[in-house]
């Protein structure tokens, strides 16, 4: 008699549209375009969030000396940990970057994630969060795939309420489907039609300083009017 085989969950019909090679690619592109924006953060430690295993876990241009890298899997997040969008795994204030790419629509709790992400973030780290365009002529590939598109200005609203400071907003990727001949060179990102590509990214910092503690000892020098410290 063969062996029983455990229950496998069906897979959800947005996570099979995201593996699809038609969609990987188009999510390959919007991240590729993503690159000079991820070679600007240094630091430790990131996290790297990703909407299916199909992609690579490696998070290509990254400069940080580590990063931890989870997928989207049956609602949840998995790989070297598993965990709820509303409870990773992390602690709080200890990464330089959190990079989420499509995640977001895929979430049983996009808000929860978000702040999450903010969390884990120390002072002056970065968040790249990466979504499909809603308004997008790509949209018409998966409006009826489940997918849950977020508005960007409701995502900037979820990170300005978390701490996080808006720092820029671009749109990315092609406006229908990824060139079959990748250009090296980065696409335009304005223009009229802009607004019209498959992807949108916002980048958000958290500002907060450290605390330096006071100097105990003599009392400072107090200034006469028109002179400076040297």
């Amino acid at each position: 008699m063969p062996a029983a085989q455990a229950p496998r969950q069906p897979d959800r019909p947005a996570e099979a549209w995201l593996r699809r090679e038609g969609s990987l690619d188009l999510l390959r592109e919007i991240q590729r375009q993503a690159i000079p924006e991820l070679t600007r953060v240094f630091g430790h430690s990131g996290l790297y969030l990703r909407p299916c295993a199909a992609l690579p876990e490696t998070l290509s241009g990254n400069m940080l000396a580590q990063v931890l890298s989870l997928h989207r899997t049956a609602g949840r997040l998995g790989g070297a940990l598993d965990c709820e969008d509303a409870a990773l795994p992390v602690a709080s204030g200890s990464l330089s970057l959190a990079y989420a790419l499509c995640v977001l629509e895929t979430s049983p709790r996009p808000e929860a994630l978000v702040g999450e992400l903010a969390r884990v973030l120390k002072p002056g780290g970065v968040a790249l969060l990466i979504t499909l365009n809603p308004w997008g002529l790509a949209r018409l590939r998966w409006s009826f795939q489940g997918l849950e598109p977020v508005d960007p200005a409701l995502l900037s609203q979820w990170l300005a309420g978390r701490g996080l400071e808006i720092e820029r907003q671009r749109w990315l990727g092609p406006m229908w489907s990824p060139p079959r001949a990748t250009d090296l060179q980065e696409a335009r990102a304005g223009g009229l039609l802009a607004g019209l590509r498959a992807g949108h990214l916002v980048v958000a910092r958290r500002r907060e300083a450290g605390l330096t503690p006071l100097r105990a000892g003599k009392p400072a020098m107090a200034l006469t009017p028109g002179m400076s410290a040297g």
